[in-house]
C-alpha cells in the first residue's frame, strides 16, 4: 500500500485552507469525519509523517484542496520503507484532550493567537487568562491556541471545571496524568499535591489548560456588594494552586478561561510580569463575513457590518442568528435587518442568565439603568439616576466588578469616561427587566401589598423628567409591560381597578418611599388609555 506525506510548502497551503473553513489543525471533528479517518491520523498529517495515500487525499479534499499533488512530497513511500503508524515519542504520548471540546468551526482570531503564543512561548509566561462574556469564544480560542502550541510542550492536559471538582480531586487527577498512572494518585493534603504539581512543572515544559474557572467562583446573587473572582466555600484551594503556579519557579504555562477575572490574575498582572490576561472582544467584520458565507447567508458589507455591531461580534450569537436567517429569512441578511430587532437564541439567553443571576443587587440595578437610558452614561449621571445612590467609592467598586465580568464597556473621550452595554446584552436585560417587573406586579396584586413593587419603584419605565411616550425605547418597554398585564387579566375594567387600588396608596408618601412608582403608574395609565384625571397626581411624588 502506498503512502504520502505533506511537504513543508504543502502544509502551508493546508494551513491557509483550514483557516478559510474556520477549522483548527487537529481539534475540528468535522475534518476527520469528512475524511473518514481518525484524529490521530490528522495529527500525523500535520507532523509530516507518511500516511495511507487514500487517506492523505481524503484529508486534503475535506479541507477544500482538490489538487492534493501540490500538498504531497514528490515521492511515493512504500510500507517497508516508511511505517504508516510510527511509534509516538514520549512527549507525543503525554497529551490529554479528553475534556476538551472539538471545534466545529473557528474564524479569525489570528492576532489573539499570535499574542497568546508570544506570551506563552516568547515571554515564557507562567499564567495566561482568556476572559470575556459568555459566547465570546474563550474556550474555542483556548482550543485553537493549544492546538497550535501542542508540539512546543512536553506535556499537555486540558481540564474543564464545569463539574466543579474539589481542589484535592483536581490535583489527584493532574498527578495521575503526569505520573502516567492508570490508578488514582492519592495525596494526604493539598500542600503535598501542589508541591508535586510544581515539581512536574519544573521537570517538564507543561501546558495546563483550565476551562471555565467561573464555575467555582462565589455568586453575588442577593448580596448588596459584588464579589468577583473569589472562590466558593471548599474551593479556596484553587486560589492556592494559582498562587503557587504564578509565584514559584518553573518552566510551564497555565492557560485558563473565565467569565470573571480571578483575584490572583488581578493581583499579579502587569506588563512585565509572567501573568497576563486577554479580554476577548468580538469578531471583526472580515471574520463575520467569512462566518456568514460559510453558513450560506447573503448580505452586503454594510449589512454585515450592521449585524456585527448589533451582536458586538459575539461568535455564538452570530452563529445562532445566521441559522435563524437561513431558516426563517431565506438566507437573506437584509430581510432580517428590516425587522429592526435583535433575536437572542435559547443558548445565548441561558449563558447571559447564568452570568446576570450571579450579580449583586446594585450591579443589577446599574445594568438596568444602562438598559433604560440606552446611551453611554457618565458616573455622575448614573449615580443621579439611582433611587438611593451609594457613595462614589461604592459605585466605582461596582463598575469595576462589572468590567471584570465583561458586562459593561467604557467609552472614553477627551473630557470624560462613560459606561454602556453591548446591544444584544441590552436586549436581554430589557426582557429580563420586564419579566421581573411583571412578576412583582402580579405578586403585589395577589397579596394586595404595594411593597412587592421593588424594581417598579427603583427603575423608571420612562426616562426621568420625561413623559414622551413616543420615544422608541420607552414605547417598547411600556408596550411589553402593557401586553404582559393584558394577557394576565384581559379586561380593561379589571386593570382600571388595579390602578384604583394601588395609585391612591402613593398619595402623601415621601419621595424615597414612592421612588419612580408614581411616574411609572402615570405612564401605564396613559398606555392603557385610562383617564388619568381619575387620580390626584398633585399629591403623588413624580420623579
Amino acid at each position: 500500500m502506498s503512502t504520502l506525506k505533506a511537504s513543508k510548502q504543502g502544509l502551508e497551503l493546508a494551513d491557509r485552507a483550514r483557516r478559510r473553513k474556520g477549522w483548527t489543525k487537529t481539534r475540528t471533528l468535522a475534518w476527520w469525519q469528512a475524511a473518514h479517518t481518525s484524529q490521530a491520523t490528522v495529527r500525523r498529517f500535520w507532523r509530516g509523517i507518511a500516511i495511507d495515500r487514500e487517506t492523505f487525499i481524503a484529508i486534503c479534499v475535506a479541507v477544500g484542496l482538490t489538487d492534493w499533488q501540490a500538498i504531497a512530497e514528490n515521492i511515493f513511500l512504500e510500507d517497508e520503507d516508511t511505517p504508516t503508524a510510527p511509534k509516538l515519542t514520549n512527549a507525543q504520548a503525554q497529551q490529554d484532550w479528553d475534556q476538551s471540546p472539538d471545534l466545529i468551526d473557528f474564524y479569525g482570531r489570528e492576532d489573539e493567537l499570535t499574542l497568546l503564543e508570544n506570551w506563552s512561548i516568547g515571554d515564557r509566561c507562567k499564567m495566561v487568562a482568556i476572559l470575556g462574556i459568555g459566547g465570546i469564544g474563550k474556550t474555542s480560542l483556548a482550543v485553537a491556541c493549544a492546538d497550535r502550541l501542542q508540539d512546543k510542550f512536553d506535556r499537555l492536559i486540558w481540564r474543564s471545571l464545569q463539574s466543579a471538582p474539589t481542589p484535592k480531586d483536581f490535583l489527584q487527577d493532574l498527578l495521575r496524568f503526569f505520573a502516567n498512572a492508570k490508578e488514582t494518585v492519592s495525596i494526604d493534603n493539598l500542600q503535598q499535591g501542589i508541591n508535586q504539581l510544581i515539581e512536574y512543572c519544573q521537570q517538564y515544559r507543561c501546558l495546563l489548560i483550565i476551562d471555565g474557572l467561573e464555575a467555582i467562583f462565589l455568586s453575588s446573587e442577593g448580596k448588596i456588594k459584588p464579589q468577583t473572582g473569589f472562590y466558593q466555600t471548599g474551593y479556596e484551594g484553587y486560589g492556592e494552586i494559582l498562587n503557587r503556579l504564578a509565584s514559584d519557579r518553573h518552566q510551564s504555562c497555565l492557560l485558563l478561561t473565565s467569565r470573571e477575572k480571578p483575584a490572583e490574575v488581578a493581583m499579579y498582572e502587569e506588563a512585565s510580569s509572567p501573568m497576563r490576561s486577554l479580554g476577548l472582544r468580538g469578531l471583526e467584520i472580515a471574520e463575520v463575513t467569512e462566518l456568514f458565507k460559510a453558513k450560506g447567508c447573503r448580505g452586503s458589507e454594510r449589512e454585515l457590518q450592521e449585524i456585527t455591531t448589533l451582536y458586538s461580534g459575539n461568535p455564538l450569537a452570530l452563529k445562532m442568528i445566521a441559522a435563524t436567517i437561513c431558516e426563517v429569512f431565506g438566507n437573506d441578511v437584509r430581510a432580517f435587518l428590516q425587522e429592526n430587532t435583535i433575536v437572542i437564541g435559547d443558548r445565548m439567553r441561558s449563558l447571559l442568565k447564568q452570568q446576570v443571576d450571579r450579580l449583586s443587587e446594585l450591579e443589577k440595578e446599574i445594568l438596568y439603568w444602562l438598559t433604560i437610558e440606552r446611551e453611554p452614561l457618565t458616573l455622575a449621571r448614573l449615580r443621579d439616576a439611582l433611587l438611593m445612590p451609594p457613595p462614589f467609592s461604592q459605585i466605582f467598586e461596582v463598575l469595576s466588578a462589572l468590567e471584570r465580568r465583561s458586562l459593561i464597556e467604557k467609552v472614553v473621550d477627551e473630557v470624560e469616561v462613560c459606561f454602556t452595554l453591548q446591544p444584544f446584552l441590552m436586549k436581554y436585560l430589557l426582557e429580563e427587566l420586564v419579566e421581573q417587573i411583571l412578576e412583582e406586579f402580579f405578586e403585589a396584586i395577589e397579596s394586595q401589598d404595594i411593597d412587592c413593587l421593588k424594581l417598579f419603584r427603583t427603575c423608571a419605565l420612562v426616562k426621568p423628567k420625561c413623559q414622551n411616550l413616543e420615544d422608541l425605547n420607552e414605547a417598547r418597554l411600556l408596550s411589553r409591560l402593557r401586553n404582559g398585564i393584558w394577557r394576565a387579566y384581559r379586561s380593561e375594567k379589571k386593570i382600571q381597578l388595579i390602578f384604583d387600588f394601588f395609585i391612591p396608596q402613593l398619595q402623601g408618601k415621601s419621595d424615597r418611599i414612592v421612588g419612580y412608582a408614581g411616574s411609572n403608574f402615570l405612564a401605564l395609565v396613559k398606555v392603557f388609555g385610562v383617564d388619568s384625571d381619575r387620580y390626584n397626581w398633585e399629591n403623588i411624588y413624580l420623579q
